[in-house]
């Protein structure tokens, strides 16, 4: 009778096992038209580094009321282990989870990163005794990765605020399983070798239109004049990709060059560039040229009577001249 109350006691420890893990699965799926789906990206660490396993909320942009609907503790103050809900960024929103804020910078690990620890020391050094840029290749693949840097103000792509964990509702799903013990027989771990997917899966401008193509690395679009900065996304192939270059740039009148680079889990890069034509102003001040013409002379009265009142002194001066020397002339014989 004894063992059999155990029996059913270990059953019904393992049912609410399963039952906890079920309900600690990731409800959206891992990759979209577009890549790694920020969603599922939020979801997974908010889970890892909070343990706290959210329900599905929608599209990002929804996460925001739909989290106060479900009580959790929401707001627009930045909190670390949050999460930051951009209504802004996209039709769809973004989402990504906060691990540290720093006066007006926020530490975000979201499915557009992770970001390359350029302060690592193993890295630094890495790059300082590269001799190629395929030496650098193996330094930015092996770097250590670590949150990306977003400014709270200006706010480039529309915080609508922030989910806090902290004050998330204590439900079962909120705990992290347990890790499964292995069997002794277990073969050699596979490895993987690294992706050298370096393609861009998709741009997105907040200003003019492209036909993007991953295999076409240059683009030539025009910008209105009365654009004055444009905001420039952009999601990778592989998930594991870095993309250096998103972010808001100010716009000259002219040409404008904006470059993104794609870093591959293996270090492999790809570069994209586009040529933005800021138009110039519709209304233009043309220079007034004023010329004097030759037959202006002799189509303006007023000039016309100035010029015969010289030729006639000229005339009249000549001819007093000519006077005066017949004159002496005669004067002179008359004398002889």
């Amino acid at each position: 009778m004894k063992y059999r109350k155990k029996i059913g006691l270990l059953c019904f420890i393992m049912i609410i096992g399963i039952i906890r893990v079920k309900a600690a699965t990731n409800p959206y799926v891992q990759t979209g038209p577009y890549g790694t789906n920020c969603t599922w990206y939020a979801w997974n660490m908010a889970y890892e580094k909070a343990g706290v396993a959210l329900p599905g909320f929608g599209n990002a942009k929804e996460w925001y009321n739909d989290a106060k609907n479900a009580g959790y503790s929401v707001g627009t103050t930045p909190r670390a282990n949050s999460i930051i809900v951009w209504g802004g960024w996209t039709s769809y929103g973004h989402v990504g989870y906060v691990e540290r804020v720093d006066g007006n910078t926020l530490y975000v690990w979201d499915s557009t990163g992770p970001c390359i620890d350029r302060d690592d020391p193993e890295f630094i050094e890495c790059i300082a005794n590269g001799v190629s840029e395929e030496t650098d290749r193996i330094c930015y693949a092996n770097a250590k990765r670590t949150a990306c840097e977003y400014t709270i103000s200006p706010d480039r792509y529309g915080i609508t605020g922030y989910i806090y964990l902290d004050d998330a509702p204590k439900t079962p799903s909120s705990s992290k399983p347990t890790t499964s013990i292995p069997d002794k027989e277990t073969t050699e771990p596979v490895v993987k070798s690294k992706s050298n997917n370096a393609n861009l899966k998709s741009i997105e401008l907040s200003s003019g239109e492209v036909l993007f193509d991953p295999e076409i690395l240059e683009y030539n679009i025009e910008i209105e004049h009365e654009i004055e900065t444009i905001t420039i996304g952009a999601m990778a192939e592989d998930e594991k990709a870095v993309i250096e270059g998103v972010g808001e740039y100010s716009l000259q009148v002219g040409s404008n060059d904006i470059k993104l680079i794609v870093t591959a889990e293996d270090g492999s890069k790809k570069e994209y560039l586009f040529h933005l034509l800021r138009e110039p102003s519709q209304i233009q001040i043309l220079p007034i040229e004023i010329t004097v013409e030759t037959e202006d002379i002799k189509t303006n009265p007023s000039r016309n009577v100035s010029s015969l009142f010289i030729v006639i002194i000229i005339e009249i001066i000549l001819f007093l001249l000519l006077m005066i020397t017949i004159y002496e002339h005669f004067r002179d014989k008359r004398k002889s």
